[in-house]
């Protein structure tokens, strides 16, 4: 106990203190912000001029419910078969990944997923017959190419850099946010 009240000692226990719980605050303040920045991605208040939303969250989705529907228009069997559990699947693995929110996984299952359309693009170009109507399908392609497009359109990933630039770049963020292992916001591939 002695030891405790020699000055050394006392301040060299204060400064400790002061930055353990500065490492802490800083922690929780940078992940709040992160967390807040990579929300963008599923946010719905940017619409475009043409009525859809923009956020890559909105546009994932709906390509979700377009493999399901392209699913119930090329059916599987025959020639169709192998196409559409490709497609299947990766239409699975996109809606899972948007569950758990892992903004690489999404953009590996979107790849995935398109990859999956290009195959029953291509079945469809080598004149395999559709049990349902052209028409449907190719809407559905023809939606699913569009939300992909606005996929391709970099403002959440312009939106990411902004944010790495402006707030985890000035001193001391930049040296803070490495100390305290901040996970910082992923870029959509």
């Amino acid at each position: 106990m002695s030891i405790l009240k020699k000055r050394p000692v006392a301040i060299a226990l204060f400064v400790l203190t002061v930055v353990v719980f500065t490492l802490i605050g800083s922690h929780r303040s940078l992940t709040r912000a992160c967390q807040k920045a990579e929300e963008a991605f599923f946010d719905r208040s940017q619409l475009h001029v043409e009525g859809y939303y923009t956020c890559p969250g909105d546009q994932l989705e709906t390509s979700v419910k377009l493999a399901g529907r392209l699913l119930s228009v090329i059916g599987s069997e025959g020639e169709w078969a192998e196409s559409y559990e490709a497609l299947r699947a990766a239409r699975l693995e996109l809606d899972a990944a948007l569950d758990e929110r892992d903004i690489p996984a999404i953009g590996a299952a979107n790849q995935a997923l398109a990859e999956a359309v290009a195959d029953v693009e291509a079945v469809k170009t080598s004149g395999a017959s559709l049990p349902a109507s052209h028409d449907d399908y190719d809407q559905i392609i023809a939606d699913f190419d569009g939300a992909q497009a606005v996929l391709a359109d970099p403002a959440y990933n312009d939106h990411i850099l902004a944010f790495r630039e402006e707030v985890l770049s000035p001193f001391p963020a930049n040296i803070l946010w490495r100390l305290t292992l901040v996970k910082t916001p992923e870029t959509f591939p």
